[in-house]
């Protein structure tokens, strides 16, 4: 089954939030053309692939590994971003 589409303003609160974790710009011609959360992990993912998680995030990513009980995405914060890291990021920031 397909995910469902996302509305604008979902777009928009979910962007702002997102850039605010990743400490990325997404450009907003970028934005327009996300219709589901696995397609801003995909724009997150070519665009941060040899960057590392800043403190905010890492922190972020601790509390999510604790609260899933998935102590994998906690793993090798001093590593490059993982797409693992990425979309639980995203998928927490949609269940908000």
């Amino acid at each position: 089954m397909r995910p469902k589409a996302m509305d604008s303003l979902d777009i928009v609160e979910a962007v702002v939030l997102i850039e605010e974790i990743f400490g990325a710009d997404i450009p907003s011609n970028d934005a327009e053309n996300f219709g589901s959360p696995g397609e801003i992990v995909d724009w997150l993912e070519s665009h941060l692939s040899n960057k590392r998680p800043d403190k905010k995030a890492a922190a972020f990513l601790k509390r999510l590994a604790q609260t899933h009980n998935n102590h994998e995405l906690a793993e090798g914060l001093e590593g490059t971003w993982r797409r693992q890291q990425i979309a639980a990021i995203v998928r927490d920031v949609f269940r908000e």
